[in-house]
């Protein structure tokens, strides 16, 4: 364990994250180290990536201490997560991504999350057992996340809220985040109409392959005509169009392409880098505050990767064959591989800053 490193950590996340404590910032920010050395969110995995003075079952006691805390308010976390994020990235417009993940058959997550460079940062969740959905219904829990979110962000910020069709296909949703003043640009099912003065229109029926339609009217005719705006865009090599919803008439559609960040960043989670998908925990309030760990070192690394670019110290780019420029790794995928080779190793500290990528666009 870099002490140093460890120790200047914990005072970037004092200063971001004055809920906790000084028993919980110290050990979110050990933990969230250890989640970084380790590659895992596995409680043996972590314990010893991090016990220095101390036996590896005493850190495995402080980490399930530290998962079956009830005193950690998610919603003040939520809150000022949400602000310290935002402030770190300098911008005054944000896309926010809602989507639902799921634990087998035990437990589902929905996240909103903050779009940024080819990722998405979770910013606030809501874990429940799948066979005990929360009864205030999906509408209610999304409203409820964005609410928390938009407690922290700073006052001005332009918000357009992003969500695929399981979610989007919902007038109540639309409203709710209209009342927050905030636009939204939602995928709706391929049966979703639009009604203007010429009559009903099917939204995905207006394109072919490589075609785009806009119209102006009302959506959801059964079950509420919301004035909206429609979008329809049918990319060649796509199997279908994206039938389209906004209340933002410069909304183009094209944006919604940014909901796949949210899809790039589970799999981050999951698979390529947490392995959170491997986790055994059977308690929504255990998973709700692994998140807080998993979030943060997530967050921390992409903040490293985007420096490491800046300094020059990031793969090349990959030029396809349409001249498009791409990155070779993720900035994820960056931070993670400099931080271990150059940070832990020869205690390099870098602030928290995120630092967009001049190379790609």
């Amino acid at each position: 364990m870099n002490h140093p490193i460890l120790y200047q950590w914990e005072q970037q996340l004092g200063e971001m994250l004055p809920l906790f404590n000084s028993w919980q910032r110290a050990n979110v920010a050990l933990f969230s180290y250890g989640i970084v050395l380790s590659h895992s969110c596995q409680q043996a995995a972590v314990a010893r990536a991090v016990a220095s003075g101390e036996q590896v079952e005493s850190a495995a006691r402080r980490w399930r201490r530290f998962l079956d805390n009830d005193d950690i308010g998610l919603e003040d976390f939520f809150q000022q997560w949400s602000g310290s994020v935002v402030q770190a990235l300098g911008l005054s417009r944000v896309t926010l991504l809602v989507d639902e993940t799921k634990f087998g058959q035990r437990l589902g997550v929905m996240m909103v999350g903050l779009a940024w460079e080819g990722r998405c940062l979770p910013l606030a969740w809501r874990v429940y057992r799948l066979a005990e959905y929360p009864t205030e219904g999906q509408v209610q829990v999304i409203e409820q996340l964005l609410r928390q979110v938009q407690q922290g962000l700073p006052p001005q910020t332009t918000v357009l809220v992003l969500a695929d069709r399981g979610i989007g296909t919902s007038p109540e949703l639309c409203r709710g985040v209209a009342s927050m003043g905030w636009h939204y640009l939602f995928r709706v099912t391929c049966q979703t109409k639009i009604v203007i003065d010429s009559g009903d229109y099917t939204i995905a029926a207006q394109v072919q392959p490589g075609a785009v339609w806009g119209a102006e009217g009302k959506i959801f005719k059964q079950r509420g005509r919301l004035p909206a705006y429609a979008r329809a865009l049918w990319e060649v090599g796509y199997e279908q169009a994206w039938a389209l919803v906004t209340n933002d008439p410069c909304v183009t559609g094209y944006e919604y392409a940014l909901r796949n960040w949210q899809e790039q960043s589970f799999r981050d989670l999951k698979s390529g880098g947490w392995h959170w998908g491997e986790s055994h925990i059977q308690q929504p309030a255990h998973m709700a505050r692994l998140l807080i760990l998993l979030s943060v070192a997530y967050a921390w690394m992409i903040a490293v990767g985007s420096q490491a670019v800046a300094l020059g110290k990031s793969q090349p780019l990959v030029r396809e064959k349409t001249g498009k420029v791409r990155r070779h790794w993720s900035l994820f995928k960056e931070g993670v591989r400099f931080f271990i080779e150059v940070i832990h190793r020869h205690t390099y500290w870098l602030d928290w800053l995120f630092m967009p990528d001049p190379r790609v666009t």
